[in-house]
């Protein structure tokens, strides 16, 4: 039976079942359902969103030519959520140094994301539901009764540790770019309308998460010290692969479940989305999911791997630099010329596939696929063997 075949005999049958009530499975049920397909969705834990803890989260806005608002239209979402479009920010290098930056077009949209009211959880849930979607909370369901895989990252290739506080401090995006305290990444401090996010994201020596955060916050005190109320904290990770197929056993994978993901931020939601609207787009018109997916995202997938391996290896004095020309030009403008493919990204990429490739198994869900050796065990361990703030409520 070939996909066209597979996929017929679906929706003229029982509900597609989504296994995953994040962005990715979501997208996908609402899309499915404006197109009259009865959807179930079983999500594991007992809310939407629930592993968030109210934080603002970006989708970013340059890696596609196409605008994320535009985009959200074009498959189907409404904006029924907090959805604030940034222009401008402040990037700091090692030495604290500022450097403004801004745009014309929104560099990124910034959203909040847990169970709570205006999240982005809390507002694709609404839609979903408008539409007859069923939704199944605290229930996993079988592997072999799913039909489009939605779970979320199955390990983690980075690892961010976050605090949302109240606060008293005028609205802020900060960035600072600095290896010693973030390894492979960089911490951020969002303030809008008196809410805060602080967050440090790391891609190694994942063991030091919590150090980093301190140092993180040390940090962001020294530029402008501020009082922090009502505090909650909590980790989020990141998920990347690349593969040539998405589309195992009858069942399609979607979001960070299947390796979905921009490496050079670890921004993944836009890529969610993505894959979500192309696996419902693929049952309804009976097209390749692969094909679809590779058409929307495939190319840039390729493209963050190398950015990754120029971030990383520019060291602080790359950063620095980086910092620099950010503020010389328009950001978005900026970003985007990262993102865009050139020929020596293509002849850089299959040496570094290979430098890189890891050979020993992984945890990652999709067969046949490239993922990356890492110089420490622990940032291979499944995402179940770390706990999170968000589940015990406390800093540890």
């Amino acid at each position: 039976m070939n996909q066209s075949q597979e996929y017929t005999t679906l929706r003229h049958g029982p509900a597609i079942k989504i296994a995953g009530a994040g962005p990715a499975g979501l997208t996908a049920a609402i899309c499915l359902a404006k197109a009259g397909i009865p959807v179930e969705v079983f999500e594991a834990r007992q809310s939407v969103g629930e592993r968030f803890i109210g934080d603002f989260q970006v989708i970013e806005n340059a890696s596609f030519a196409e605008d994320a608002s535009d985009m959200l239209e074009r498959i189907g979402l409404s904006q029924n959520f907090f959805f604030q479009p940034g222009h401008q920010a402040v990037f700091y290098d090692h030495h604290l140094r500022p450097q403004r930056v801004q745009s014309k077009r929104p560099f990124a949209y910034f959203i909040l994301r847990g169970p709570g009211e205006d999240s982005l959880d809390s507002g694709l849930l609404a839609q979903a539901l408008d539409l007859g979607v069923k939704v199944y909370y605290g229930k996993r369901i079988k592997k072999e009764s799913v039909d489009i895989v939605a779970t979320g990252p199955a390990v983690a290739d980075g690892l961010a540790k976050e605090m949302t506080f109240e606060t008293d401090l005028q609205d802020t995006v900060s960035v600072l770019f600095d290896m010693n305290v973030a390894p492979g990444g960089y911490s951020y401090l969002f303030v809008l309308k008196g809410r805060a996010t602080l967050g440090c994201a790391i891609t190694r020596d994942f063991g030091g998460i919590k150090h980093c955060f301190d140092l993180a916050l040390a940090r962001f005190q020294k530029i402008s010290p501020f009082e922090i109320k009502a505090p909650k904290f909590a980790f989020s990770y990141m998920n990347f692969c690349l593969k040539d197929s998405a589309a195992v056993r009858n069942k399609l994978f979607i979001g960070e479940a299947g390796g979905f993901q921009d490496y050079l931020f670890g921004l993944g939601i836009r890529y969610a989305m993505k894959t979500g609207y192309a696996a419902a787009q693929s049952m309804i018109k009976d097209l390749s999911f692969d094909a679809l997916w590779k058409e929307e995202i495939g190319e840039k997938q390729e493209v963050s791997l190398v950015n990754r391996f120029l971030y990383e290896h520019g060291g602080n004095r790359g950063l620095s630099s980086f910092v620099k020309r950010a503020g010389r030009r328009d950001l978005q403008a900026y970003l985007e010329k990262w993102h865009s493919q050139t020929y020596w990204k293509r002849l850089l990429l299959p040496w570094l596939k290979k430098s890189w490739k890891k050979e020993s198994p992984c945890f990652h869900r999709i067969p046949n696929h490239w993922c990356r050796e890492k110089p420490e065990a622990a940032s291979q361990i499944p995402l179940g063997a770390v706990k999170t703030d968000a589940d015990s409520n406390n800093n540890p």
